[in-house]
């Protein structure tokens, strides 16, 4: 199989950029696979970070502008990625798609005979065009897109049913969860001396936080409940590795409730180096998610051997079992606030999830990035061969 993966995630800073940059690392163990492509190639990408201004973010919230900004962004690469087309012929392109689906019936119709498969994470318009004008047509052209498409990946049920609602197809739209990479993430013995390497306190207890800070994710929260426990547990330390548009709001709440010297804000840090860093939290956090999701960094919390509080979410619930793999909870203070204090007060559930050798041979026989890739790529060949 030759194969076109078109990703302009693969260079950015979140999820998705690690689901790409492993998805496509993996293609080389796939026998499957004789020639792989990466699109846009790094020396042709021009996506840069910014930080908007109060004015900018607002002109980008008019929901008419939004419709203004979904179509430029569907013109983004599409006569260069023609022109790769043309010039490779693969027998398949892989989208991973952020808001350009339209895209794909270009595609379809200037190479009939080609593959065309997607990669989806959730919907544009549950976030960066959640405020676009006449959502529900653009709604009903998301579907009508994804019709087009020989198959398309979905990370959960929530997704694939929400997006292609009466138009679902069992083989046409498949669900495939996130994994995580055994080889980066796992537990380190003498987490003392690791704790001293990084920086942390050895005689704290860390709560850890990773991922990108999103409004949605309800950080915030996060850092209120966290200021409660300080009140009854006087060694707690709450770490924060990421960065994102929700940052400064973040900054200021920890500010108003005087947590500077029990918060830490690593910010971004690259992601062959989280795995130390994880080693050193006593149990991490992934307390809220949209429904649709299914969080890559609770795998590779899981990976790394820790206590994991997670989001009362269905790919979780699939997944996971409560209470016996990790800790389930919804996303209210309350609920966050008892479950952590659960996993404070309880050292034998700490324990009890770390040492969850069932959780461990399910994680390495079903969920890791090779295995991903391998039931994408199985996919797509058996579409080939019809």
């Amino acid at each position: 199989m030759k194969l076109l993966y078109y990703s302009t995630s693969f260079y950015a800073s979140h999820g998705g950029s690690i689901q790409s940059i492993e998805f496509y690392n993996n293609l080389d163990n796939i026998e499957l696979v004789e020639e792989k492509y990466l699109f846009p190639p790094e020396r042709n990408f021009n996506a840069r970070k910014t930080s908007d201004s109060r004015i900018r973010k607002f002109i980008k919230g008019i929901s008419l502008f939004q419709i203004f900004l979904f179509y430029r962004r569907n013109n983004f690469h599409l006569k260069k990625l023609k022109q790769k087309i043309s010039e490779i012929r693969p027998d398949s392109i892989l989208f991973q798609i952020d808001s350009n689906f339209l895209q794909i019936k270009r595609i379809k119709k200037a190479f009939p005979n080609l593959v065309v498969c997607t990669q989806i994470n959730g919907s544009p318009f549950d976030e960066p065009f959640k405020n676009i004008a006449f959502k529900e047509y653009f709604i009903k052209k998301q579907k009508e897109a994804y019709e087009k498409s020989d198959l398309n990946f979905f990370v959960s049920e929530i997704s694939r049913n929400n997006i292609m609602q009466s138009s679902f197809e069992i083989s046409r739209d498949i669900v495939i969860p996130n994994g995580a990479n055994l080889d980066k993430f796992f537990p380190i013995k003498g987490k003392e001396q690791l704790k001293q390497k990084l920086g942390y306190d050895v005689n704290k207890f860390i709560l850890g936080y990773v991922g990108t800070l999103d409004f949605h994710k309800k950080i915030v929260d996060l850092v209120e409940v966290f200021h409660e426990l300080t009140e009854i547990y006087k060694d707690l330390q709450l770490v924060i590795i990421g960065d994102g548009p929700a940052l400064d709001q973040i900054i200021n709440r920890i500010e108003d409730l005087e947590l500077t010297d029990n918060v830490i804000l690593k910010g971004w840090v690259n992601h062959n180096d989280i795995n130390e860093h994880l080693n050193c939290f006593n149990l991490a956090i992934h307390h809220s998610a949209q429904t649709y999701m299914n969080p890559l960094k609770i795998f590779e919390y899981l990976a790394a051997g820790l206590p994991v509080l997670a989001p009362d979410i269905p790919s979780v619930r699939r997944i996971f079992q409560n209470e016996i793999d990790l800790l389930i909870t919804g996303d209210k203070k309350k609920d966050i606030k008892d479950n952590l204090e659960m996993l404070i007060q309880n050292p034998q559930m700490r324990e009890r999830f770390s040492r969850n050798k069932n959780l461990k041979r399910s994680l390495e026989k079903n969920y890791t990035w090779k295995r991903y890739a391998e039931n994408i790529i199985i996919k797509i060949q058996q579409k080939l061969n019809q």
